[in-house]
């Protein structure tokens, strides 16, 4: 079974489906890769012109696989750093697309699988979404930590250094996302989000798109990445993220996750 499959439920309108349900749509090294190459082939087909981004089964993504990456054991400093960028250069393939994206969220949206429906261009998301970076209460790096860019200082700041999660109307009310629908409107109201920017002269897309993207990149967006991802680097060799790691080799995940979520909020609607 393909970690990523693509359908195509209007003229014009791809739909791109992280394929995992068994796991929550966790990211792993071959999801990533079958990624990087549907990603490839829909920029090149000329019949697309917007493409929706999904997870299938009961969540959008759990974010990276903590399973897969107890199973590999130590990583080096230099490995980290490689994957890191490997990782990130297959996601910006959306920021980079000349087509928009709609990414469609419900469930679980948490941690890598976040800031990849970041980088699309319009999120929508079902009643039930949560959306985190939990990554923090097990010694892990802030990945990209494009939360600032999106939500401002404080929020992200509040965000980030507790791994709190927030359900889809705080997660509008900060900017995360676009508009929220009714878990059984979710499907209908993506599919017309996207035949209304398909309709759009593909040409006008691409370039106001590429203008948008150029505010942030002249920013310093695309730079704070770069030095990010290196602070992740060190901290995910860190002998704290070590001790969780090995602690995650002992245990069945679902002990692992329950144990460091433990005390900790697990939802919230008020403002933060």
């Amino acid at each position: 079974m393909s970690t990523i499959e693509i359908d195509y439920p209007a003229a014009g309108v791809a739909r791109l489906t992280l394929n995992r349900p068994h796991v929550l749509n966790a990211i792993n090294r071959e999801l990533l890769d079958d990624f990087s190459a549907a990603t490839d082939s829909l920029e090149h087909d000329e019949a697309v012109k917007a493409v929706i981004l999904t997870g299938a089964g009961r969540a959008f993504s759990a974010g990276f696989d903590l399973k897969a990456e107890a199973e590999e054991g130590a990583i080096s400093v230099e490995e980290w750093a490689d994957r890191f960028q490997s990782d990130w250069n297959i996601f910006l393939k959306i920021w980079k697309s000349s087509k928009p994206y709609i990414a469609v969220v419900h469930g679980y949206n948490l941690g890598g699988a976040m800031e990849l429906s970041l980088l699309a261009d319009v999120t929508l998301a079902s009643s039930s979404a949560r959306f985190g970076f939990p990554e923090i209460r097990h010694g892990g790096g802030p990945g990209a930590t494009m939360l600032p860019w999106v939500v401002g200082m404080k929020a992200a700041k509040w965000l980030m250094l507790t791994g709190l999660r927030i359900d889809a109307r705080r997660a509008l009310e900060l900017g995360l996302v676009t508009e929220i629908v009714d878990d059984e409107e979710l499907e209908s109201r993506s599919l017309q989000i996207a035949q209304e920017l398909a309709s759009i002269p593909a040409v006008a897309l691409k370039f106001t798109k590429l203008a948008l993207n150029r505010t942030y990149e002249r920013m310093g967006f695309l730079s704070a990445v770069d030095e990010n991802y290196t602070i992740s680097t060190l901290m995910n060799t860190t002998a704290t993220y070590r001790e969780q790691e090995e602690q995650r080799q002992q245990m069945p995940l679902k002990e692992f996750l329950r144990n460091r979520d433990s005390g900790h909020e697990e939802v919230v609607s008020e403002q933060l």
